[in-house]
């Protein structure tokens, strides 16, 4: 191992920590995600930088680039403390909610994530927001008859359930109703190159779920409360029908 493959890999690893950064339009980055997919050496070393960061290599390829997970105690971790400002207090419960919502929505079937599709899913802020609503009503009935699951979210989903559905200004992003709410963390992920977004005047903003996206929502598939958003809004369109 040569210092320069090191610097190479730290370089790889550097990349991942600009997650709106793409290979096709880095050069650098794109020659760094080929060395990864050709040498088995050089993927080793930066598994391990990653490592040494309290990271992980979720996944490289040439449309996402090199994707990260954090474990919990790395500096680079996901802090919720981004959203206290949004949200009551230290509710973290309330962003979970919304984030396995969206998931729900992209994804409403677990096999659609082990196909890596060319048209990205997309959903407008009005259909994630249904969806968080259908959520925590189902969330509300388990926790009724004692689901251990429900219990563990009731503070999140009754903050949620609490929410007005939308205010008159629709356009602003804000914890005073579910529309604004949703929209809140929606910005998240469009900065952490999980989603983009197609802004429109009313408001109900086309979000598209970018192929990293789908790479890191695969290593965290079963989740039960992924399980409870996608039964909850099946249930619905079965009465419907």
């Amino acid at each position: 191992m040569l210092p320069n493959d090191v610097k190479d890999a730290s370089r790889l690893v550097e990349w991942g920590l600009h997650p709106r950064a793409l290979p096709e339009a880095h050069p650098e980055y794109r020659d760094l995600v080929r060395r990864w997919m050709d040498d088995g050496a050089f993927k080793t070393i930066v598994a391990s930088v990653a490592e040494g960061l309290k990271l992980r290599v979720v996944g490289v390829s040439t449309r996402t680039g090199i994707v990260l997970g954090a474990e919990s105690e790395s500096v680079f971790g996901y802090n919720i403390s981004r959203f206290r400002r949004h949200v009551s207090n230290e509710d973290a419960a309330v962003v979970a909610l919304v984030l396995v919502a969206t998931c729900a929505t992209f994804y409403p079937a677990q096999d659609s994530l082990d196909s890596d599709e060319i048209v990205s899913p997309s959903a407008t802020l009005s259909e994630i927001r249904e969806r968080l609503s259908k959520l925590c009503q189902a969330l509300e009935s388990q926790d009724r008859a004692g689901d251990a699951t429900a219990v563990r979210w009731r503070k999140g989903w009754q903050y949620i359930r609490a929410l007005p559905e939308i205010v008159e200004d629709a356009r602003r992003a804000a914890r005073s109703h579910l529309h604004g709410l949703v929209g809140l963390a929606l910005n998240h992920l469009f900065e952490t190159g999980f989603v983009a977004v197609d802004e429109r005047q009313d408001g109900n903003h086309l979000y598209v779920a970018t192929p990293r996206f789908r790479m890191m929502l695969a290593e965290h598939a079963a989740v039960p409360l992924l399980d409870i958003a996608r039964a909850a809004s099946a249930a619905r369109e079965a009465v419907r029908a």
